[in-house]
C-alpha cells in the first residue's frame, strides 16, 4: 500500500488489486464503497460492494456507516474523483479511505467478480431461501383458480398502496407472527420474488398453523400469466393481530433460534474493550424518524449496513419486529443481536447549516448555470435557465466559464472543495433555498437521456411491460449462478445453526482468486 496526498486530506491509502483482494479475505472491519454513479452501478459493479455515489455521497455514507471505525475500500472510474470522494468519506465518517489503483477497469482486467442490478445481495439471498428453506410455491394460474382463506402482500403500506393483486390483504413479514389465522390457508406475495420468499420462510420459522405459499413472481407473475393488479389499496391486516400471539411468536423465534441478547453489561465491555457495533432501529410502524422496516431492510440490506466483520444490535419498538430482523441479519451473515430493551436512536442526520447568501442578480451573468440536485428534484423544479450536471460529470465542465452551482444544503461544503481542485473559474455555490420564488421555473422538462443518478433496471416492470417484467425475475433466477462461476454462494443453509455467522462479503472472497 502507498499513501497518495489530496488537496482536502492529507493520508489516503491506495491499494493494488491482489491487496485489495487480500483486505476483502480478512475479518477486518471493512466496507467496500463503489463510488460511481448509480446507472453505472446499477449496470455492472463488484458482488457485494455498496454503492455511495459520488453525486449523493453524503447522503449515502451517513446512512451507510453512522459513526464506525473501519477500512472503507473504494472503487471508482476517475482518478480524480475518486481521490474527492475517499476524502469526504474521510471528512465524513470514521472510516479509513483506500482506493483501489486502476478503479474499476483495473477490477474488470483482472476478471474479478461482477454483477449487476439493485439490492443485488438481498435479491440472490432471497434465491438461497427458496433453495433451502421450507418454501412451498404456487403458480399464479394456480392462485388465480384456487383462491385462499387469506392473501397476503407483504411489502410496506405505501408500495401495497400503489398496486397489489386482488384480494390481497396488507401485512408486512415483520408483523406475521402477530396474525391469529389457524388452520387456513395462506398465500403471500410482493411485486417480484424475495420479500414473499422471507416472508414464508419467516412463517414456517414460527412454526405458523396454517398451510402457506407464496405466489411465484409476486405481482409480476400475476400480469405474466394474465392476471390484473389492484390499485389505491387499503384492507389491512391489523383487524387479525394479537399483542399476546405477537408476544409468543417472538419468544418463540428467540429461543428457537437462540438469538443473542445485547444486554447492558455486553454493551459496556464491547465499550470498554473498545469494540465497535452498530445499533439499528427497526419498525413496521416506522414510529421513530430512524427506523427502517423490517420488510424493506431485509429486502435491500446494502442500503443501510456498509461495515461488515462487527456486531450489530437490533433495537425497536416491537419484539416481533426487532427478533425477526436479528434472525434474518444473522442469516445474511451479519452478527446481529437484540437489544435488552427499547433505547430510541437519535434523530435524522444533522448536516452544519450554512449561512445562507443573500442572493444577487448578479449570479445569472455566469456563464453557467448549473444544478446538482437530485434529477427527481430538479424535474420538479429548477432555476430560470440552470441545466442538470451531477458532480460525477464536473470533469465535462471547462475551467475558463463562470459558473453558478445550485445544491442541496447537505452538498454545499464538499462542492465547494471539488470545484476547487478542479480548479473552475470563480464558482459560486448556492443552496436552492436562497433563490426567489419569481426565478423558480417549475414548468415540465424532459431529460435528453436517462439521467445517472437514476438506474436503468428494467424500469418498466411495474408498469405493464411484461419483457421488463420477465427480464427481472430471469435476473433474479441468474444471481445465485453467478455467485457458483466466481466463488460460491457464501450462506448457510437456512436450518443450519447461526452461531457465529461470518460476513458473506469475507465468505465469499475468500473462495475468489485473481
Amino acid at each position: 500500500m502507498v499513501i497518495i496526498n489530496t488537496a482536502s486530506h492529507n493520508k489516503i491509502g491506495l491499494v493494488r488489486i491482489d491487496e485489495a483482494l487480500k483486505l476483502l479475505q480478512t475479518k477486518q472491519r471493512i466496507a467496500f464503497i463503489d463510488v460511481r454513479d448509480r446507472k453505472s452501478y446499477v449496470n455492472e459493479h463488484p458482488i457485494f460492494a455498496v454503492n455511495a455515489p459520488i453525486d449523493s455521497i453524503e447522503l449515502q455514507i451517513k446512512q451507510l456507516f453512522s459513526d464506525e471505525l473501519g477500512i472503507a475500500l473504494i472503487i471508482g472510474d476517475n482518478p480524480t474523483m475518486t481521490d474527492w470522494a475517499a476524502a469526504v468519506i474521510a471528512d465524513s465518517t470514521r472510516l479509513t479511505p483506500q482506493i483501489i489503483d486502476g478503479g474499476f477497469g483495473a477490477w474488470k482486467n483482472h476478471r474479478l467478480p461482477v454483477w449487476g442490478g439493485e439490492y443485488t445481495p438481498s435479491k440472490a439471498f432471497g434465491e438461497w431461501i427458496e433453495t433451502t428453506g421450507n418454501i412451498q410455491n404456487i403458480k399464479p394460474e394456480d392462485a388465480m383458480n384456487s383462491p385462499p382463506h387469506y392473501q397476503f402482500d407483504v411489502r410496506p403500506f405505501t408500495e401495497f398502496q400503489r398496486f397489489s393483486l386482488p384480494s390481497s390483504i396488507h401485512c408486512p413479514t415483520g408483523r406475521l407472527g402477530a396474525l391469529t389465522i389457524f388452520h387456513s390457508s395462506i398465500y403471500l406475495h410482493c411485486a417480484g420474488r424475495t420479500r414473499g420468499i422471507i416472508a414464508a420462510q419467516t412463517l414456517a420459522d414460527q412454526d405458523f398453523d396454517a398451510s402457506i405459499y407464496c405466489i411465484t413472481g409476486g405481482t409480476q407473475g400475476w400480469e405474466l400469466a394474465g392476471g390484473s393488479r389492484s390499485f389505491n389499496n387499503h384492507r389491512s391486516a391489523e383487524e387479525f393481530f394479537s399483542e399476546e400471539t405477537m408476544k409468543q411468536h417472538a419468544n418463540h423465534l428467540i429461543n428457537k433460534f437462540n438469538l443473542p441478547i445485547a444486554t447492558k453489561d455486553c454493551e459496556s465491555n464491547w465499550s470498554r474493550s473498545e469494540t465497535q457495533f452498530r445499533i439499528i432501529t427497526v419498525s413496521e410502524d416506522q414510529t421513530t424518524d430512524q427506523a427502517i422496516s423490517p420488510t424493506t431492510l431485509i429486502q435491500s440490506t446494502d442500503q443501510y449496513l456498509g461495515t461488515h466483520n462487527m456486531p450489530l444490535i437490533v433495537q425497536g419498538p416491537n419484539q416481533l419486529d426487532c427478533a425477526v430482523s436479528a434472525l434474518w441479519l444473522r442469516r445474511l451473515g451479519w452478527n446481529a443481536w437484540l437489544c435488552e430493551e427499547f433505547v430510541p436512536e437519535s434523530g435524522a442526520p444533522n448536516y452544519k447549516r450554512i449561512n445562507p447568501l443573500e442572493w444577487n442578480d448578479e449570479w445569472l451573468l455566469a456563464d453557467r448555470i448549473i444544478d446538482i440536485r437530485s434529477s427527481k428534484a430538479f424535474k420538479a423544479s429548477r432555476l430560470r435557465g440552470s441545466k442538470w450536471i451531477p458532480r460525477s460529470q464536473f470533469n465535462t465542465l471547462r475551467t475558463s466559464d463562470r459558473h453558478l452551482i445550485v445544491c442541496d444544503q447537505s452538498q454545499i461544503t464538499h462542492t465547494q472543495k471539488l470545484v476547487n481542485e478542479l480548479n473552475l473559474s470563480e464558482p459560486n455555490c448556492i443552496t436552492w433555498d436562497v433563490i426567489p420564488k419569481e426565478y423558480i421555473d417549475s414548468s415540465e422538462i424532459r431529460f435528453e437521456s436517462h439521467p445517472i443518478d437514476q438506474a436503468l433496471f428494467f424500469p418498466d416492470r411495474h408498469q405493464g411491460n411484461l419483457e421488463h417484467a420477465q427480464g427481472y425475475l430471469d435476473w433474479e433466477h441468474s444471481l445465485l449462478p453467478t455467485l457458483k462461476d466466481y466463488g460460491d454462494i457464501p450462506w448457510k443453509p437456512i436450518n443450519d445453526s447461526l452461531d457465529q455467522p461470518i460476513s458473506h462479503l469475507t465468505a465469499f472472497y475468500r473462495k475468489v482468486h485473481s
